[in-house]
């Protein structure tokens, strides 16, 4: 089991790690459950299919996390919608560490690319680190 990722761990502009996932045609029934099928294969489901794989590479990598974490901002940009059975390669990027009212906030980068590379989603998550 590995250790817990504490504050000390990261080192701004080090990456942590990359996962990859490959868009099944369950995350896409899984999306329609949630906001009916009638917008199956539209921009809306593609955009949300996209921060999922986003929000999924990133607990993926950043694990495990201590209990009590907050996440305060996030900024995401979406380049291209995830294409059904592509594989999307996310890589998670500390770009910031500091101390600010006696908290620990961190700034990660999470950027997903599919097929020959092709830029997916960018993504800065800004967070509260609780240990």
């Amino acid at each position: 089991m590995k250790p817990v990722i504490l504050w000390d761990d990261f080192q701004p502009g080090a990456p942590l790690g990359e996962l990859t996932e490959v868009f099944e045609p369950a995350l896409a029934t899984a999306w329609r459950d949630i906001f009916g099928h009638e917008s199956a294969g539209g921009r809306a489901e593609g955009a949300g299919i996209a921060v999922a794989m986003m929000m999924r590479g990133y607990l993926g990598v950043v694990a495990p996390r201590p209990p009590g974490n907050v996440q305060a901002r996030q900024r995401f940009t979406l380049d291209a919608v995830p294409q059904p059975g592509e594989a999307i390669r996310t890589v998670v990027t500390c770009l910031s560490k500091e101390i600010k009212r006696e908290r620990r906030y961190l700034d990660l980068e999470v950027r997903g690319t599919g097929a020959d590379g092709r830029a997916v989603y960018s993504a800065i998550l800004s967070l509260i680190w609780a240990a």
